[in-house]
């Protein structure tokens, strides 16, 4: 029996592919789009734009961003930034990014976004001033997941990365190969806010009799259908104002109104079920929305902590699409640094100043003996000149030896170093989560 064995070749082309896997010979075919809502009902994409603006959706929708726009944003996380991160700051500044975040963003309730970039000639670069935010309904994909801009001239679709490259970024939510469409949360929150849209007509209709006597008219046998309406109409208004002119012989009576508060409940429980759904799918839970603000400081930090959860999806589709745009521009451009240099946007929740956080950056200081470098006092919100120069922290009552690296030693002094900029803190992270939880 032979021990050698021939090495296998290496196989660099796809295999599991619709063309190999399903048979099809054209893979320039529009692949339709996976939504259950949209294939049952049979419209299009444009139906999940009526169902943004059903009340609820929209309220819940509308916090999510508002929670990414107030963030901050930034182009490299080292405290010294060379020459190409400065550029592209100068770039980012220039964008309108109030608007290409919460369009990114946009992905997570559509499934996708596609956004066209403005290109300009600044000196010697070509930058990006603007990603502006197109109609999803332009654009499909073909059978083999690439991005299609459907025209009037070609219904078939043009490939946009072939025909112009650079151009379009498509921003995509929990996309896959199977379904290049993304996951919108507006095709599965869809029924529970048409629900809540039906049965608020519904119901308020059934409020607007819920709690009134009832009126009882009896006429004489053998009346007329025209004489029976007179009559109805007569107790309308005998209901609604009191007054009412009816003919002799006609009996009428009122029946007090009892037995409705059970459905009365029944509605509110529904609403609030529908509600709850809604919240879940944008905030990752309902404990956010549901705080009565009668809570205890715990619980309601519980309840920030948890959109901030919630907003990690939203922000890296915002990076992602700006991050796009800084590849390309240093694609196409000769940027001055090193090509090493970290160049990358990304968005942060500047921590406020509470107690809790002070201390937390007390610990830090006196364990380590460092000041805070000044990316980290921007990150607090303080500027050059909030603070007196003041003595060195001292670390006295410490019973582990500083690093090195600390101030206090001369290595660390000739470095500099700051306790942000690279010192081993695990050890204190307990001490951290301790007082996080005694507030």
């Amino acid at each position: 029996m032979p021990t050698d064995r021939a090495t296998p070749k290496t196989i660099n082309q796809e295999l599991a592919i619709r063309t190999f896997v399903e048979g099809l010979s054209d893979v320039t075919k529009l692949l339709p789009h996976p939504s259950k809502v949209l294939g049952n009902i049979s419209k299009t994409i444009t139906v999940f734009e009526n169902t943004l603006k059903q009340p609820d959706v929209a309220a819940v929708s509308r916090r999510f961003r508002d929670g990414i726009k107030k963030l901050e944003w930034d182009i490299s996380r080292v405290t010294q930034r060379g020459e190409r991160a400065a550029l592209i700051k100068s770039v980012c500044k220039d964008m309108n990014l109030n608007s290409i975040i919460p369009a990114s963003v946009s992905a997570r309730d559509f499934g996708y976004t596609v956004l066209e970039a403005t290109w300009v000639k600044v000196g010697s670069y070509s930058v990006i001033t603007d990603l502006v935010e197109k109609p999803r309904e332009w654009f499909r994909f073909n059978l083999a997941n690439e991005l299609l801009l459907i025209t009037r001239d070609n219904p078939n679709g043009i490939k946009v990365d072939e025909k112009w490259p650079r151009k379009f970024i498509v921003v995509q939510h929990e996309a896959s190969y199977k379904n290049p469409y993304g996951n919108g949360l507006l095709d599965e929150a869809y029924w529970y806010s048409k629900g809540l849209a039906a049965n608020f007509e519904y119901h308020l209709s059934f409020l607007e009799d819920d709690g009134r006597d009832h009126w009882i008219g009896e006429v004489p046998p053998g009346s007329t259908n025209d004489y029976k309406e007179k009559v109805e109409d007569a107790l309308r208004k005998l209901r609604n104002a009191a007054v009412a002119v009816i003919e002799s012989g006609t009996q009428v009576r009122k029946e007090p109104n009892t037995g409705r508060q059970s459905t009365s409940d029944a509605y509110e429980v529904f609403k609030k079920s529908c509600r709850s759904t809604i919240n879940m799918l944008w905030l990752g839970s309902d404990l956010a929305t549901n705080a009565q603000g009668t809570g205890s400081y715990a619980s309601s930090k519980s309840g920030q902590e948890i959109q901030a959860d919630a907003l990690e999806s939203g922000k890296e589709l915002a990076e992602q699409a700006i991050n796009q745009a800084i590849k390309w521009m240093a694609e196409v451009n000769n940027l001055p640094g090193d090509d090493t240099e970290e160049v990358e946007f990304y968005l942060y929740d500047a921590p406020e100043n509470d107690k809790v956080q002070a201390e937390i950056d007390e610990i830090y200081s006196r364990t380590t003996g460092r000041r805070p470098s000044q990316q980290l006092m921007a990150k607090r919100g303080y500027e050059d000149g909030d603070f007196d120069e003041a003595a060195p922290i001292s670390a006295q009552g410490l019973t582990q030896p500083l690093d090195s690296r600390s101030p206090s030693s001369s290595e660390g002094a000739y470095r500099g170093a700051t306790f942000e900029s690279g010192y081993n803190l695990q050890p204190l992270l307990s001490a951290a989560e301790a007082l996080k939880k005694k507030y």
